[in-house]
């Protein structure tokens, strides 16, 4: 098996009875050039107890450059969060917990370049790990990757379904709790379980992530006063919404202050990143008909008023090479009529095509901005879109289903073949593969990679299974201002 150090220090941290009280692993977030996240947790937490934090420039930890504490209790579900400061820009770091005389494994992150910089920057998208549906080898194997300077998580990141809810899983693994997640108790045992996933311990341990929820951490097609898969028996809505933040805040390594989920990260002058959210902040639930997905903007949106002049304004003000926005769903236009499926319909109501007056409205403000690039998760395939003043770059799922789980591998294809030749907008489709997705930028070109994992369904060993390489056509004619 394929494994790095990094792995290597995830699997003995499941394993190793001296760190069975860091048994969720490590993980870092949302870095600047000065700072970074740093997250763990305690198990079974009961009262109020102290954790030790380090941060060093060498693993061996011979050269301490910042420290502190944190005092974790029940009320946090025993997770710890700290953010060291002072920090230099664009330097790799080695962090570790202590707990009494207990150490946790170590853990790997990068702060951002300095505004100034311009040097190039490589960015991972993730998105979309269903636990029953197959093995995390893509987080594995994204561990393994070299000069990530981020890793982006557009959401799905946890799902809310009971046991078999979703109608497909792998043996041996079930989803804890058994149910339907709810409460907040019940969100932080689905944490929980998916922290002690070595593959994704050896993911969180090798690079900073940058996170945003989409449905599932919630509920599917949740919106900001319900979810399809919300039902009465289940509550009022508002306090499921609640405990779900909670939970999320709690156990991903986002800063506090960012509890809207929509923010800016800045790396150097060549990247300026925009995060959406697009569920929460005043998103109305989606039309049931086809003809109503241009009804104007303002009364049926993604986002609220705020976010989307925030959005609009910081794209307009931006100054660095490339503008990119982390998006939970597709935004271009998604034409699936030409499948007969009687799974799909002719356009996805619950993505930006179910908004279709607004998804206008930000095109029109892309033609002034651009280059902009879209990355997007939530479809579980991936795609590549070429649009007005903008590109739109799709993720694959880590192991939530796609063309292959409900059809042969053929079918799959061709599938990907008719969806190429109905819709003009789209460069590249593929509805069959897991993996993830990295995107360089540098001051010629940017280009994406879609990495692809073998089968998902078994244990291991997991391989690479192909890459596929694409340059972002016609960007210098087309797009660039300067």
């Amino acid at each position: 098996m394929k494994q790095n150090f990094w792995i290597c220090l995830a699997l003995l941290a499941t394993q190793s009875s001296v760190w069975a009280q860091f048994s969720y692993g490590v993980a870092s977030g949302d870095p600047q050039s000065e700072s970074l996240v740093i997250w763990t947790a305690l198990e079974q937490v009961q009262k109020e107890e102290t954790v030790i934090w380090e941060v060093a420039k060498d693993i061996d930890f011979q050269h301490i450059i910042a420290s502190g504490s944190y005092l974790t209790s029940p009320d946090l579900g025993g997770t710890v969060k700290a953010i060291p400061g002072g920090l230099e820009a664009s330097t790799t770091y080695f962090y570790r917990f202590w707990w009494h005389e207990v150490a946790s494994a170590i853990g790997r992150s990068k702060t951002a370049p300095h505004p100034a910089s311009t040097q190039a920057i490589r960015l991972g998208v993730v998105s979309c790990a269903h636990y029953e549906a197959g093995y995390f080898h893509g987080y594995a194997a994204m561990a393994e990757e070299k000069n990530i300077d981020a890793v982006i998580h557009l959401g799905d990141y946890i799902y809310e379904y009971g046991r078999g809810d979703a109608g497909w899983k792998v043996p041996g693994r079930l989803h804890e709790p058994s149910h339907e997640i709810v409460t907040l108790e019940d969100y932080r045992t689905r944490y929980a379980q998916y922290r002690k996933d070595p593959d994704l311990q050896a993911f969180h341990a090798a690079h900073p992530v940058i996170a945003i929820w989409d449905d599932h951490e919630i509920a599917n097609n949740s919106f900001s006063t319900g979810a399809q898969n919300h039902q009465v028996e289940e509550g009022d809505y508002g306090q499921r919404r609640l405990a779900a933040m909670k939970a999320y805040q709690e156990w991903m390594p986002i800063r506090p202050e960012f509890n809207t989920g929509y923010r800016q990260f800045r790396f150097g002058s060549m990247v300026d990143l925009y995060m959406i959210e697009t569920r929460l902040d005043g998103r109305s639930e989606a039309v049931k008909k086809e003809a109503d997905r241009f009804l104007p903007a303002n009364e049926h949106h993604m986002m609220s008023p705020a976010q989307h002049h925030w959005l609009e304004t910081e794209l307009a003000r931006s100054a660095a090479v490339y503008r990119v926005i982390g998006n939970q769903v597709i935004f271009s236009e998604l034409n699936l009529g030409i499948i007969p499926s009687d799974r799909l319909e002719r356009f996805n109501l619950d993505a930006w095509d179910g908004y279709a007056a607004e998804r206008d409205s930000l095109q029109r403000s892309f033609k002034q901005s651009a280059p902009v690039v879209i990355l997007t998760g939530d479809s579980h395939c991936s795609w590549a879109f070429q649009g007005p003043g903008y590109v739109e770059l799709c993720t694959p799922s880590i192991t939530s289903i796609n063309f292959n789980e409900f059809t042969t591998e053929a079918l799959a294809r061709l599938a990907g073949f008719f969806l190429g030749l109905s819709n003009r907008n789209l460069e590249y489709v593929d509805t069959r593969n897991h993996g993830y997705m990295l995107v360089d930028f540098d001051a010629m070109e940017a280009r994406s990679e879609w990495v692809y994992v073998e089968e998902i369904k078994l244990a291991g060993p997991w391989r690479i299974h192909k890459r596929r390489h694409r340059k972002i056509l016609g960007w210098q004619k087309n797009m660039m201002r300067r």
